[in-house]
């Protein structure tokens, strides 16, 4: 019943029973009977797997809609929001995995009024990327008309009951480097959530020591222009920062304060180094007289990252100026750790298990200074705290015309390992069951060090301008378009 009627109801039932006086039982049933409306039926949605099964699926910009993406987005800059459904259809009709796309047509769809049509490329893009877009996708003015429907308020639904669960599927997450980009793998469900919004230009990362939030460092501006930036990626709160400029290619330090100022400080200049606090979106000064943060540091120059670990926890050894020796002792059981000649072990790649019962590195079996093609440069080793003994765990297959690049570990559980190596990142279990590959993760939050015999790669700037940060579609951030902040 409209609201007007139903007030006309409600008065002409009062006038009613003034004027009686008193109201017989019959009288009150066909008052009751006027009384009665029919409630709108809620509406409910249901879940749908958040994230996408596998890293191609985020690659949607090198595929063949990606050309009548851009159409729609020359429409979007100047107000044709008829042309932008055109276009939007046309790039979904050919890719019907375009997030962006989605997320437009959905956007375009409010501005023209089909409010009907909303909701499945709105659900389709927020599903794959919730990181994205699951704030302005409660938020965006051109989805307002719809949100006020039923369906648009069981949608405001669905997005909190969404956002408890992409916040605990990244609690368990895995985090995974892949093209230039940030992913969380969670082993619960098998999806990746992407982190990171760059065109593929992340260079490094590095933990906080709750591991809840990381700083990760990348290239931005045009060729001739390229500076290194640092953004914050907050695992809890399921946010990731734009990058704050730094204003050099590098070389740049990043460490984690536990003192207050409590934070990821970045530092740069030689021979003394300043250090700033990033604080969003910027980096603040700090005190000249700050000194850097004892801890984990992230090196970073232009596109090669090192990452500096060492003293390790409960772990001695006679470390040289490169971080390597020839053997460990455990603090808490006195016992050596050797591997065979003529591998040295790499201080700055030993991780305690979760349960600190073992630990995982990287022997380096070359010298640094040294690339023989088709020839492996380091193993994957695990060690038995309580007895010293060292396990062989990964040995990477190096192509006969290629220059291994080395190795990483971090652990996954107490008894497994991931390993990245020039065939990619891999579950390696303790237990000796073959080893899983995570299909097109690249690398993990620790980088594998570059050799030092090996040049580093050419600074090229990105191919497709639509393709850095901030550079597409409608949806609340810096951007006067639609794709919100990273």
């Amino acid at each position: 019943m409209a609201p007007r009627r139903f007030a006309l109801v409600l008065c002409m039932a009062a006038a009613c029973g003034k004027g009686s006086g008193t109201t017989t039982q019959g009288s009150g049933a066909k008052d009751d009977a006027a009384l009665t409306i029919q409630a709108p039926k809620r509406v409910d949605l249901g879940a749908r797997p958040l994230g996408l099964p596998d890293l191609a699926a985020y690659q949607y910009r090198t595929r063949a809609g990606h050309a009548a993406f851009k159409t729609a987005r020359k429409a979007e800059a100047k107000g044709d929001w008829s042309a932008v459904v055109t276009a939007c259809t046309e790039a979904l009709a050919a890719d019907p995995t375009h997030l962006d796309a989605a997320w437009l047509l959905a956007a375009a769809y409010g501005e023209v009024g089909r409010v009907e049509e909303v909701l499945e490329p709105l659900r389709f893009a927020v599903a794959g990327d919730f990181g994205k877009w699951g704030t302005p996708a409660i938020e965006l003015p051109q989805l307002q008309s719809f949100l006020t429907t039923p369906t648009g308020e069981a949608w405001r639904r669905r997005i909190e009951e969404d956002r408890t669960a992409y916040l605990e599927a990244l609690t368990r997450a895995t985090l995974v480097e892949a093209e230039g980009e940030l992913y969380a793998f969670d082993p619960k469900l098998n999806r990746y959530h992407r982190l990171t919004r760059t065109g593929g230009a992340v260079v490094g990362a590095l933990a906080s020591p709750s591991s809840r939030e990381i700083a990760y460092v990348l290239r931005q501006g045009a060729k001739g222009k390229r500076e290194l930036a640092v953004g914050v990626v907050d695992l809890g709160k399921g946010h990731t920062t734009k990058g704050a400029p730094a204003g050099t290619l590098g070389p740049i330090s990043v460490v984690y304060s536990t003192k207050a100022p409590v934070g990821f400080y970045v530092g740069a200049g030689s021979p003394k180094q300043t250090w700033r606090l990033l604080s969003g979106a910027k980096l603040d000064a700090l005190p000249t007289k700050t000194a850097r943060p004892a801890g984990p540091r992230l090196e970073v120059k232009s596109k090669t990252a090192r990452l500096y670990t060492l003293p390790v926890a409960r772990v001695t050894a006679d470390w040289d100026e490169q971080g390597l020796a020839s053997a460990m002792r455990i603090g808490s059981s006195n016992k050596v750790v050797t591997v065979p000649n003529p591998g040295l072990i790499d201080g700055n790649s030993v991780r305690w298990s979760p349960d600190h019962s073992r630990l995982a590195f990287v022997a380096q079996l070359q010298a640094d200074a040294v690339c023989t093609p088709g020839t492996p440069r380091a193993a994957a080793y695990s060690a038995d705290a309580a007895t010293g003994t060292a396990t062989l765990l990964f040995t990477p297959s190096i192509d006969s015309a290629k220059i291994d690049r080395g190795l990483a570990v971090e652990w996954m559980t107490d008894r497994t390992l991931l390993v990245a190596s020039g065939e990619g990142v891999s579950i390696v279990s303790l237990d000796g069951a073959a080893a899983v590959p995570l299909t097109g993760a690249t690398d993990l939050l620790t980088p594998r060090p570059r050799p030092r015999c090996q040049v580093a790669p050419e600074d090229e700037a990105p191919d497709d301008p639509d393709a850095t940060p901030d550079a597409a579609a409608t949806g609340g951030g810096s951007g006067s378009t639609m794709v919100g902040p990273p």
